[in-house]
C-alpha cells in the first residue's frame, strides 16, 4: 500500500524519527498532531523514562512509543492486528536511533491484559478518545494495566465538530470515577510543537481502601 513518510525532528540536531504513513487505512494509519505533542513533550525530560517500563495504546504510527524507545525505555507499542505491520516498518526504520527497546503488540481494548503485565511505569495515549462506543473498553483496558504507581500520560485535541464535546465529557466523567487527572500546563509542553487545543494529562489510580493518602495527588 502507497506510503509516505513523516519525519520528527528530535532535540539537539540528533537524528529525526522516520515515520511512514498510509495513504489509506483510516485513523491509525497518519501521525496526528496530539502525537507530535506528546512525543515532543517526552523530550522535554519530565517524565524519567529510562528503563522505564512503558505501554503505548492505540499507537497508530507508533510515533509516541517510539520516541519514548529513543529516550531509553523499554516499550511496547500496541494496536489492533490490521496496524501492526505499519508499526513493524516503523519499528525498523528507527531501530538504530532507540536506546531502550521496542516491540509491537496486538491489543483490543476491553480483552485480556495478561500478558502485558506486572503494571507498566507509564502508559502513554494519544488521541483516543473520538469513539463512543470505544469508551467503555478503553476504560476497561486502563483499569486492568495499571498499577498504583503507574502514570498514564493522555494527550488529545479538543475537538468542537458533531458529537465529540459530548464524547470527551463522558470519557472524563467515567474515567474520574476511578483515576484522580491532572492537566500538564501548556508552557510545560515543548516550546514548538504546543497548541492550545491540544492537551496533556496525567491519569493516576485513585487510593482503594480506608487508608487513602496524600499520593492520590501525586504530579509527574
Amino acid at each position: 500500500m502507497a506510503g509516505f513518510v513523516r519525519e520528527l525532528e528530535r532535540r539537539g540536531g540528533r537524528p529525526a524519527l522516520r515515520l511512514e504513513q498510509r495513504a489509506a487505512g483510516g485513523v491509525g494509519c497518519v501521525v496526528w498532531d496530539a502525537a507530535l505533542v506528546l512525543a515532543k513533550f517526552l523530550e522535554t525530560g519530565a517524565c524519567p523514562l529510562a528503563r522505564r517500563r512503558v505501554l503505548e495504546l492505540g499507537a497508530g504510527t507508533g510515533a509516541v512509543g517510539i520516541m519514548a524507545a529513543t529516550l531509553g525505555a523499554n516499550v511496547t507499542v500496541t494496536d489492533l492486528e490490521e496496524l501492526q505491520e505499519l508499526l513493524l516498518v516503523n519499528i525498523e526504520n528507527n531501530r538504530h536511533l532507540v536506546t531502550g527497546s521496542v516491540r509491537a503488540k496486538v491489543l483490543k481494548w476491553g480483552e485480556d491484559v495478561a500478558e502485558f503485565q506486572p503494571p507498566p511505569d507509564y502508559i502513554l495515549m494519544a488521541d483516543c478518545i473520538y469513539y463512543e462506543e470505544s469508551l467503555e473498553p478503553l476504560l476497561k483496558t486502563l483499569k486492568d494495566l495499571t498499577g498504583p504507581d503507574t502514570c498514564v500520560l493522555c494527550c488529545y485535541e479538543q475537538r468542537t465538530m458533531g458529537k465529540n464535546p459530548e464524547i470527551e465529557r463522558k470519557y472524563f466523567e467515567l474515567l474520574q470515577m476511578d483515576f484522580e487527572l491532572e492537566k500538564i500546563p501548556l508552557d510545560k509542553h515543548d516550546e514548538e510543537y504546543r497548541s492550545e487545543d491540544i492537551h496533556i494529562v496525567t491519569i493516576h489510580r485513585k487510593q482503594t481502601g480506608p487508608c487513602e493518602t496524600a499520593d492520590q495527588n501525586r504530579v509527574v
